[in-house]
């Protein structure tokens, strides 16, 4: 982990506390082979600066300056780290923080309700055997050469936005038979609301400036250039193989089989979050109030109470907007897999959902605003799932991913990591020497946006470098070793392991 002299022990052995400037409590979850860096904690430190500048604009409030919060006890309260913790683009990615009457747009940044999607096929992985070159050629195919092929009528889009999942089902009809919807089981996907978290729908008043997204596509039919897309960075489609099982209850209870062939999406809303979470931020900016020093890194607060509410509700609108795209999103990039297998292999595929789970949400609970940023819910036994929330922690395209159960540990906020952690940042990772990279992806299938084998690229070095930058970014070295991650989890009782998937095809933008 290496020595920071502001981390203290606590009583439980996977829990560290992380003295701070703001004097806030902050506890990192980790055992000592999880490795950090100082960088992250320090932009840690800037975030929680947040807290002194909400104390200052209480005190000019009570100076007589105009209201910002009024009556409202505005702060932040809480703050918990998971075991990826690292630096982020702008807050450090596993930071989960509790706010009162308040929300922070650069808490969650802009990849809105980024998250996982883990399907479970009735197929035997080992029955892929004889399919790798063609299911490879069609997986590009579908997800980067045009063949998406998913036509949304106007009131479909709408529907997707307010609702969510919830609204994709109600208007199946409208293309039933048409694209991908010859793969959309309305029924089953009705009953699978309840596989994923909140039922895969954020609640809004209306819609944020997307009217223009609604209607663009014209007719009934018309293809939708934004839904089915992977997105680029860490997101992800792959295939896996269950490859063992440590609880066989909730495994069966889940539909996991040891040997399956499964699918994971790592996906979120693409350009629509990047609308949202741009606006806001700069709406965050020019409302605070001036005359009193603005917080470090430019995490300016929104009020969901008091005078200025309306600005915090409006962000939470736009966010619920963009979060329900993506749950939507991801639905769709399931099919396309499932789609690809089954066009390759010449066989039927089922595939049922075990959970969808987001990341980079504020979950508001009356006037609590849960910022979770590269972070999960990990709800335990109750009304989500009797077995505990499912809990998904991918590893890297080179190691195992994890499915595990949330026991609901309130001192971790309820809250789990969603990844393994990046250990080198995508600059350093892109200058890895040639022969790291070679070795540690020599043996894996990765699916591009092109194909660096093709005869056609041959004497196209500019485009096969720009690609192998992209891959680097991502190669395994890359990430932290994602065992002692998902050891830190289970042994400080925040969910216990399920089932462990290695991967077997990794689809990346």
């Amino acid at each position: 982990m290496g020595t920071f002299d502001f981390l203290r022990p606590t009583e439980d052995a996977a829990c560290l506390r992380v003295e701070n400037p703001s004097g806030l409590d902050v506890r990192l979850f980790a055992n000592p082979d999880v490795p950090f860096e100082r960088e992250a904690f320090e932009q840690l430190f800037e975030f929680l600066d947040v807290a002194r500048a909400v104390a200052d604009v209480r005190a000019a409030e009570r100076r007589g300056a105009p209201a910002f919060f009024g009556d409202a006890a505005a702060g932040l309260d809480r703050v918990v780290l998971t075991p990826d913790f690292h630096k982020g683009s702008v807050v450090p990615v596993g930071t989960v923080a509790a706010a009162r009457n308040m929300c922070i747009p650069q808490a969650i940044g802009n990849d809105v309700c980024c998250g996982m999607r883990l399907l479970v096929t009735d197929l035997p992985a080992e029955a892929l055997e004889p399919h790798w070159p063609a299911l490879q050629r069609r997986l590009r195919a579908i997800f980067f050469a045009g063949e998406r092929d998913i036509p949304m009528s106007p009131r479909q889009r709408e529907a997707v936005l307010r609702d969510g999942l919830p609204g994709l089902v109600r208007t199946a009809d409208d293309n039933a038979g048409t694209g991908i919807w010859r793969r959309f089981d309305r029924r089953a996907a009705e009953e699978d609301l309840h596989r994923a978290h909140a039922e895969g729908h954020f609640p809004t008043r209306g819609l944020f400036g997307f009217e223009g997204f609604i209607e663009s596509s014209g007719n009934v039919d018309g293809r939708d250039p934004q839904i089915g897309c992977v997105g680029g960075g860490n997101h992800f489609v792959e295939l896996q193989r269950v490859e063992a099982l440590f609880d066989g209850h909730a495994a069966r209870a889940w539909g996991v089989s040891k040997g399956s062939l499964a699918i994971m999406v790592h996906s979120g809303s693409v350009g629509l979050g990047h609308a949202v979470g741009g606006y806001f931020m700069d709406r965050a900016r020019e409302i605070f109030p001036r005359g009193v020093a603005a917080p470090k890194g430019g995490f300016f607060p929104l009020p969901i109470a008091g005078p200025r509410a309306e600005e915090g509700r409006f962000y939470l609108d736009g966010m619920g907007n963009a979060a329900n795209f993506a749950f939507a999103n991801r639905l769709f990039l399931g099919l396309m897999a499932v789609r690809a297998i089954e066009e390759a292999s010449g066989r039927s595929v089922a595939a049922r959902l075990v959970y969808d789970a987001p990341h980079n949400l504020v979950f508001r609970e009356g006037e609590r605003c849960l910022h979770r940023k590269g972070a999960t819910p990990a709800h335990g036994p109750g009304a989500l799932a009797w077995l505990g929330e499912p809990v998904i922690i991918p590893g890297s395209m080179g190691a195992s991913s994890f499915l595990l159960a949330g026991s609901g540990h309130d001192a971790a906020l309820e809250s789990a990591c969603h990844g393994a952690g990046r250990a080198l940042s995508r600059g350093r990772a892109s200058r890895a020497p040639r022969e790291v990279f070679a070795r540690h992806t020599a043996s894996l299938r990765i699916v591009g946006p092109i194909d660096p084998r093709s005869p056609a690229l041959a004497r196209r070095r500019d485009i096969l470098e720009k690609y192998e930058r992209r891959v680097m970014e991502e190669a395994p070295y890359a990430y932290k070793d994602v065992e002692p991650v998902v050891e830190s989890v289970e042994a400080a009782g925040i969910a216990r392991k399920v089932a462990r998937l290695f991967p077997l095809c990794t689809v990346k933008g």
